[in-house]
């Protein structure tokens, strides 16, 4: 592309359709110019601009961002190095549109899931087909086989008195859902 080959301007023959076309190659220098006509803040400049690419993609919540990055900065050197102009008055603004432009080819790239319905739809549970007294019934016969205070517990915790059988108990919030979350999970299994 002409950045390895610092200070080096000159023409390179592209052929295209019938006669050979001359086309500048822009040193590393030039590129640089674009941002800043001094080459010292151009360096510190260009250095800031792949950060803040990163920083994009990581907000974008991108896999690689170092590597988009990357690609965002040598595909708008590339569109320099092949004649195109910034008309932006921020520079930086140009490398972020080609930034803007590979995250939307990301979106593009991802393979669509198809649609896919189910075929019949999952049954509900047996428990809810069972008129109420049999539920009772049910219900009695779940609960028999938990220890007194997991049966306290559980009773506390669906009348919304979790937080206060908790602090009686010693036991922190997150320990009593936790303990209920088990518990459902074993009912629910029966």
């Amino acid at each position: 592309m002409g950045l390895d080959k610092p200070g080096a301007i000159g023409s390179e023959k592209v052929r295209r359709g019938s006669g050979p076309v001359l086309r500048a190659i822009l040193s590393q220098s030039d590129l640089l110019q674009v941002l800043d006509a001094d080459p010292s803040r151009a360096e510190n400049r260009y250095a800031d601009l792949y950060h803040k690419l990163v920083r994009y993609f990581r907000w974008n919540r991108v896999s690689d961002p170092e590597d988009l990055a990357q690609e965002a900065v040598k595909r708008s050197l590339a569109r320099l190095q092949q004649g195109q102009k910034i008309t932006a008055e921020n520079p930086e603004s140009y490398f972020f549109g080609v930034a803007r432009n590979l995250l939307r080819e990301g979106w593009n790239a991802r393979a669509e899931e198809p649609w896919v319905e189910e075929q019949d739809p999952p049954s509900p549970p047996l428990f809810r087909k069972l008129i109420r007294e049999e539920q009772i019934v049910f219900l009695a016969e779940c609960t028999r086989d938990l220890s007194s205070r997991e049966l306290e517990m559980l009773m506390a915790y669906m009348a919304g008195e979790g937080d206060s059988w908790a602090r009686k108990a010693g036991m922190q919030k997150s320990t009593l859902r936790s303990r209920i979350h088990r518990l459902r999970k074993r009912l629910e299994a029966l």
